[in-house]
């Protein structure tokens, strides 16, 4: 299947995988394809995505299909489906 990948707020990301990308991808969810997009940007895009214990940062957000956020503790459970488009954003925050 193949997902539509966009990174927002994240030019480290789009410079390594681009800003907008097309993943394929066998079944599976948010989580396995974070980790794809890992495995394609190399170590820079684990320093980039993940912390020190491999855990998605808690800078990052994920939203599906304009859905709103994936919860964390659903990136492992959310799958995914031919054609969605799934964009890997850095949360902002100010006042």
């Amino acid at each position: 299947m193949k997902i539509q990948v966009e990174s927002l707020g994240l030019p480290s990301l789009s410079k390594l995988i681009g800003k907008k990308t097309e993943v394929e991808m066998a079944d599976g969810t948010v989580a396995d394809l974070i980790e794809q997009v890992v495995d394609r940007g190399g170590n820079k895009a684990r320093k980039i995505l993940l912390d020190s214990s491999g855990q998605l940062d808690m800078t990052i957000q994920v939203m599906l299909n304009d859905q709103g956020f994936v919860p964390r503790d659903e990136l492992s459970k959310q799958s995914l489906q031919d054609g969605d488009q799934v964009r890997i954003m850095l949360l902002v925050g100010g006042g």
